[in-house]
């Protein structure tokens, strides 16, 4: 029973508690002398009745509603989880029915580079950077078919439950950018508390939380400029681990942001930057399914910031 649902009831008590009152003031005080209502009932018994008539009536509606609510909630949560069952059904399907005309684009595109040798030197070099233009999109495809195996997985396996170490996952995660070709050509930086205490651990998958955490600071490297700057910065409110990976890229613009953990979808920014558009659909699975939250905040020509809120172990 929830705090309104509460305040209901007892308000509806309050009418037997007044005749209660009454009773007592009549019989045990002597307060309510019965000079005028010359009945075999005394007016204390009436005031009790009446009382108690009315709390009966008004608990009744009161768990009449909260039945309702309660059903109704039900039905919520149902019809919730015959959608997410739906989604990963189709997600599989989709997977399934992609794989095999995947699978014979990448062969016949292997038989194109292998017929260059019989090809004159102008043709050969018309015939290669159409084949190149075909591999990028078997390579995209293929991309897509990964991310979307992934979200279904995601969606439906069990989650490991052990204590992980954050800080440990940031500083592979901003090792690993800082070595990477892109990353060299920006400032990746990490600022994690050291002192008085480290980050607390979370409970969950390591690898899902590491993934997770690498698809968003791959998204601020591929949507950055060279020499712009990542940071990754993490910090701790007694409740929850709040990680935030913040950039100085060109941002997204505000009537775009709410799509962005939509699938598949890609804003303006994003058009000819290579990517399947599920990174951040992902994200927002993998920290949902750890009972944490993930935001998204963006301005134009200043930056972008993600969020990730998750439960401390602590």
């Amino acid at each position: 029973m929830n705090r309104r649902q509460k305040i209901a009831f007892g308000i509806a008590c309050v009418p037997a508690l007044i005749g209660l009152g009454a009773w007592l003031a009549y019989f045990q005080l002597g307060w309510l002398e019965d000079y005028i209502v010359f009945l075999r009932l005394s007016l204390g018994y009436i005031i009790l009745a009446a009382g108690l008539a009315l709390s009966g009536f008004l608990v009744a509606g009161v768990f009449l509603v909260i039945w309702q609510e309660r059903k109704a909630a039900k039905a919520i949560q149902q019809s919730q989880l015959d959608s997410a069952a739906s989604h990963r059904q189709f997600l599989l399907r989709l997977d399934h029915e992609l794989k095999n005309p995947l699978t014979t684009l990448q062969v016949e595109v292997a038989n194109l580079d292998s017929a260059h040798a019989a090809l004159s030197d102008e043709v050969e070099q018309e015939h290669s950077a159409s084949t190149q233009r075909v591999k990028e999109q078997v390579a995209r495809l293929n991309d897509l078919v990964i991310q979307l195996r992934k979200l279904a997985e995601i969606e439906t396996r069990p989650l490991e439950d052990e204590p992980v170490d954050l800080d440990g996952l940031l500083n592979d995660l901003i090792t690993e950018f800082q070595l990477s070709p892109a990353g060299m050509a920006r400032t990746i930086t990490l600022n994690a508390p050291q002192i008085p205490w480290r980050l607390p651990e979370v409970r969950g998958d390591a690898d899902l939380l590491y993934l997770a955490l690498h698809n968003v600071m791959g998204n601020a490297v591929k949507y950055t400029r060279p020499g712009d700057t990542i940071q990754a910065r993490a910090f701790e409110d007694g409740r929850q681990v709040i990680v935030e990976i913040v950039d100085t890229g060109p941002g997204m613009p505000e009537e775009e942001q709410a799509h962005v953990w939509e699938e598949l979808y890609r804003g303006n920014s994003a058009r000819g930057t290579p990517g399947s558009g599920l990174g951040l659909t992902l994200v927002k699975t993998i920290i949902e399914r750890h009972a944490g939250q993930v935001a998204f905040r963006s301005r134009v020509n200043q930056g972008t910031i993600v969020t990730i809120r998750l439960p401390s172990d602590s």
